[in-house]
């Protein structure tokens, strides 16, 4: 494989962090609101939020959901759609369920930047494996 290639590839295995600048702003039953100062240590090589960065981000949202119903889940299934490349600011993480069953939760995550542009939705399925 040629050297530059290689290179470049390995070059996109960086740290990603930043989340203990995150804030849990709001919960109720079936909603929770997470509010995260945009580092250094969360963008790409690109210069923009990593997309890992936004996507764990909507995950550990959906589960606080899942708290506010009283269970303890594992995320079953996930899926992002990235919309706008951000670089710095604040983000806002706003998650609420469009069902919930026995076993599952399904929750639907929007985060937003501080002009309430869409950075990234998603949609998780969360599993209950135990009441809190």
């Amino acid at each position: 494989m040629d050297e530059k290639i290689v290179q470049t590839a390995a070059g996109l295995l960086i740290p990603v962090s930043g989340y203990e600048k995150g804030r849990l702003v709001e919960i109720s039953k079936g909603h929770a609101v997470v509010s995260i100062e945009i580092t250094e240590s969360s963008l790409n090589t690109a210069g923009h939020v990593h997309g890992g960065f936004l996507y764990t981000l909507c995950d550990m949202s959906s589960g606080m959901v899942s708290i506010s119903e009283g269970r303890h889940s594992v995320t079953l299934n996930g899926s992002i759609n990235y919309i706008k490349g951000i670089s710095q600011g604040t983000l806002r993480i706003d998650a609420h369920s469009i069902h919930t069953g026995r076993k599952t939760i399904v929750v639907e995550t929007k985060v937003t930047n501080e002009e309430n542009d869409l950075i990234a939705s998603g949609t998780f399925t969360m599993y209950k494996v135990g009441d809190l």
